[in-house]
C-alpha cells in the first residue's frame, strides 16, 4: 500500500490519488479526490467497520429467520441434498465410520454411494453433538441447520467486505455484503435450513478471490491456497473457477516479479491443502481411484504436480517476464501430462460413470445442468444483470486506476464466471458472487456524486434508486413485470400447498406408524422421507446410483409388469405418493398410463393394498403379490 508521503514524492502533486508501478513504470491516474487506502486507521477504524458489519449481518439473519419461520417449525429442509447432509451427519454420530458416507437406507441393501467430503459435517456435529442430551437429537438437529448457514452467511459477506476494502477503498466495505444479499441465488444457498456444502463453496471462491487482490502478497497467496483446497475438499464442483485463481496468480507474476512471493506461497498452502485433504477426507479407496466427482488423483495430482514445478520455480527470482512464461509453460505439459492417461476422461466428461439410462431420463432433463440461453427469458435476465453490473463496475475501476492488478484479476474472474454460466446455468451462483466487488466499485463510486449534491432530495431519492439498481432489482422487476410467468391459479396455488405440505416432518414422521419397509416414492422426496421417518428408499437425486434412478423412473411410469419386475429387484415392500410433486409430470408425459398416473387417478392395481396412516396426506399400499 503506498503512504501519503511516498505517493506525494513519486506522483508530484497532492491532487493525484494513486501512482501505481506495472512492469517497471508509473502508471498516474488523475481524478476526483477519493478515499484512499492509507485512511485505513482513520477513515474507517477495524472496530467501527467490523460493527457495522456484524449488524448488517444480524439483521439479515433475523430476518431470514422470520421469512424461513413456517419451514422451520415445520423442520422441512429445502433441498433434496439438505436432507442428505444431514441423514450422513445423523449417521456418523451415531456410529458410521469416518470414512464410510454409503447410505444404507438407499438403494438397500447395497446402499448408496454418497460421494460427500465430511469436511462439511464438522460444523453441523460441532452443534448438535454438545446440543442433543439438553434439548433431544430432533431440536439439536434443528438449531444447527438454521445457525451453520447463517455463520456461512457471516463469512460471505465478512470475504466481500474485506476485498472492497483492499480494492476500492475503505469506506467501501459496507456495498459489498449488502448487493451480495441481494443476489438471490448466493443467498439462497446462504439461508436459514440451507445445510449442504454450496454455501461453504461459495465462501471459498470469495476467499480465493480476497487472496488474490490481498495487498500483503504472501498472507494473500497463502489465503488463496488454502481457499482452494478447502473447497477441493468439499466437492470438485468450483474446479474451473480454482484453475483460473491459479492462473492469475501465475500471470501476475509474468507481469510483476514481486508477484513471485504470491504465487510460491499461494502454491505451497495448496500442495499442503490437498494432501491434507486427501489423507483426512477422502476414503483411502478413493485417494488413488480416478473419480471424477470427488477430489482424488485425477484432480490432486495434475495440481500437486504444478505446485511443485512453481514451487521449485520461485525459489529464485526469474529475471525476464519471457523466462517467467517459458518456466511456467514447461511446468503447465508437466501437469498436464497425467491427463493424457485415464484421468483424461474427466475433462472429456466428467459425468461419463454415470448409468446411461439415468442420464437420459434424468441426468439431462436437470435444470441447473443446462445452459443459461436455454432456460426462460425471466430467469436468463434475473441470472445476468448482477454478472453485467460486476463487469461495469471493475471496468469503471479499471479506467480511473489504470491497468490495476487487483481489478484485472476480479474482471477476469467476473468474466470467466459469465462464461460459464451460459454453459451451465448452475455456474449462476458462482458468477453472481463474483459479481458482488465490481458491483459494489459501481455503487461507491456514484454514491460519492449523489453524496456531493447539495439537494437533499437528490441524496435521498438518488441513494435508494442507486441501491435498487446496483443489486439488480430494479432491472430484474422491470423484466419480471414484462416477460414474467402468471401469478399461480387457485387450483396451482393449491397443489403446490399440497405438495409442500408432503414434506412437513411431521407428516413424514406419521408414517412411523407403518412398519419398516423399503418404499418407492418419488426420487426428490425420498431423502427427507428418510430422514424423517424409519423406512428405506430406493433413490434419490446422486449420480453415482444412476442404476437406482434409472429404476424408480421406469417403475413409476411404466406398465404393472415392468413396475412390479423391478420393485421385487429393490426388494421393496411399500408404494407411496403425496401431492402433484413436478417429476410427477416427467412419468405423465412419458405414459399417461404409468403407475404414478394412475395411483394418482384412484386406479390402484390389484397387487398394492392400502395402508392405514393417519394424520399424513401420504398415500401408502403395501406390495400383496
Amino acid at each position: 500500500m503506498i503512504a501519503a508521503a511516498d505517493l506525494k514524492r513519486s506522483c508530484g502533486t497532492a491532487r493525484l490519488t494513486r501512482c501505481w508501478r506495472l512492469r517497471g513504470y508509473a502508471a498516474v491516474v488523475q481524478h476526483e479526490p477519493i478515499d484512499l487506502p492509507v485512511a485505513q486507521t482513520t477513515a474507517t477504524p477495524s472496530a467501527r467497520w467490523w460493527g457495522g458489519l456484524l449488524a448488517l449481518w444480524a439483521s439479515a439473519a433475523a430476518w431470514m429467520v422470520w421469512r424461513q419461520w413456517p419451514a422451520i417449525v415445520m423442520g422441512a429442509l429445502p433441498d433434496t441434498d439438505d436432507n442428505m447432509r444431514m441423514l450422513q451427519v445423523r449417521d456418523w454420530l451415531a456410529g458410521q465410520g469416518w470414512f464410510d458416507t454409503r447410505q444404507s437406507r438407499l438403494d438397500w441393501p447395497v446402499g448408496a454411494d454418497i460421494h460427500w467430503s465430511r469436511l462439511v459435517d464438522l460444523p453441523l456435529a460441532a452443534i448438535i453433538r454438545p446440543l442433543a442430551p439438553f434439548i433431544g437429537q430432533p431440536a439439536a438437529e434443528l438449531a444447527a441447520a438454521v445457525i451453520v448457514p447463517l455463520i456461512t452467511l457471516l463469512a460471505a459477506m465478512a470475504a466481500a467486505a474485506l476485498i472492497a476494502r483492499r480494492t476500492i477503498a475503505p469506506s467501501a466495505w459496507g456495498w459489498a455484503p449488502l448487493i451480495l444479499l441481494f443476489a438471490g441465488p448466493v443467498t439462497g444457498m446462504l439461508s436459514p435450513l440451507r445445510i449442504d456444502h454450496h454455501g461453504w463453496q461459495i465462501v471459498a471462491l470469495l476467499a480465493m478471490a480476497g487472496g488474490l487482490v490481498a495487498p500483503e502478497r504472501r498472507a494473500g497467496g497463502a489465503v488463496a491456497g488454502l481457499a482452494i483446497a478447502a473447497s477441493l475438499a468439499i466437492g470438485v464442483e468450483m474446479l474451473p473457477f480454482l484453475l483460473l485463481g491459479l492462473a492469475l496468480a501465475a500471470f501476475g507474476w509474468i507481469a510483476e516479479p514481486a508477484e513471485r512471493a504470491r504465487l510460491r506461497m499461494l502454491a505451497v498452502t495448496l500442495a499442503i491443502g490437498i494432501g491434507a485433504a486427501l489423507l483426512l477426507f477422502i476414503p483411502p479407496a478413493a485417494r488413488f481411484g480416478f473419480g471424477c466427482d470427488t477430489l482424488s488423483v485425477a484432480w490432486a495430482l495434475p495440481i500437486l504436480i504444478g505446485c511443485a514445478g512453481i514451487g521449485v520455480a520461485t525459489i529464485r527470482p526469474v529475471a525476464t517476464p519471457g523466462r517467467r512464461v517459458a518456466v511456467l509453460g514447461l511446468i503447465g505439459v508437466a501437469a498436464a501430462l497425467p491427463l493424457a492417461g485415464p484421468a483424461g476422461g474427466c475433462l472429456i466428461d466428467p459425468y461419463h460413470a454415470v448409468d446411461p439410462e439415468a442420464r437420459r431420463l434424468w441426468l439431462e432433463m436437470v435444470v441447473e445442468a443446462l445452459p443459461l440461453y436455454r432456460q426462460s427469458t425471466e430467469t436468463l435476465v434475473a441470472a445476468l444483470v448482477l454478472p453485467l453490473i460486476g463487469v461495469v463496475g471493475a471496468l469503471a475501476m479499471l479506467r480511473i486506476r489504470g491497468w490495476d492488478r487487483g481489478w484485472l484479476i476480479l474482471l477476469a474472474l467476473a468474466i470467466a464466471a459469465i462464461g460459464l454460466m451460459l454453459l451451465q446455468t448452475r455456474a449462476a451462483v458462482a458468477a453472481q458472487a463474483l459479481a458482488v466487488p465490481g458491483a459494489a466499485a459501481l455503487g461507491w463510486l456514484a454514491h460519492r456524486r449523489i453524496a456531493a449534491s447539495q439537494s437533499s432530495l437528490i441524496r435521498v431519492f438518488g441513494t435508494v434508486l442507486l441501491a435498487l439498481t446496483v443489486t439488480a432489482l430494479i432491472p430484474r422487476m422491470v423484466v419480471a413485470l414484462a416477460v414474467g410467468d402468471p401469478p399461480d391459479t387457485t387450483s396451482e396455488a393449491r397443489a403446490k400447498s399440497a405438495t409442500t405440505a408432503c414434506l412437513d416432518s411431521t407428516a413424514l414422521a406419521a408414517l412411523d406408524a407403518v412398519p419398516a419397509g423399503t418404499m418407492l416414492a418419488t426420487i426428490d422426496a425420498t431423502p427427507a422421507l428418510i430422514v424423517h421417518s424409519h423406512h428405506r428408499g430406493i433413490a434419490g437425486p446422486y449420480h453415482r446410483n444412476g442404476r437406482a434412478i434409472a429404476d424408480v423412473m421406469a417403475a413409476w411410469s411404466g406398465d404393472d409388469t415392468a413396475a412390479r419386475t423391478i420393485l421385487k429387484r429393490h426388494q421393496a415392500t411399500l408404494v407411496a405418493i403425496c401431492g402433484t410433486p413436478t417429476e410427477a409430470e416427467i412419468y405423465a408425459r412419458r405414459n399417461p398410463q404409468g403407475l404414478h398416473a394412475r395411483l394418482s387417478a384412484g386406479h390402484v392395481p390389484h397387487w398394492l393394498a392400502p395402508v392405514a396412516a393417519g394424520g399424513t396426506p401420504w398415500r401408502v399400499w403395501r406390495i400383496i403379490g
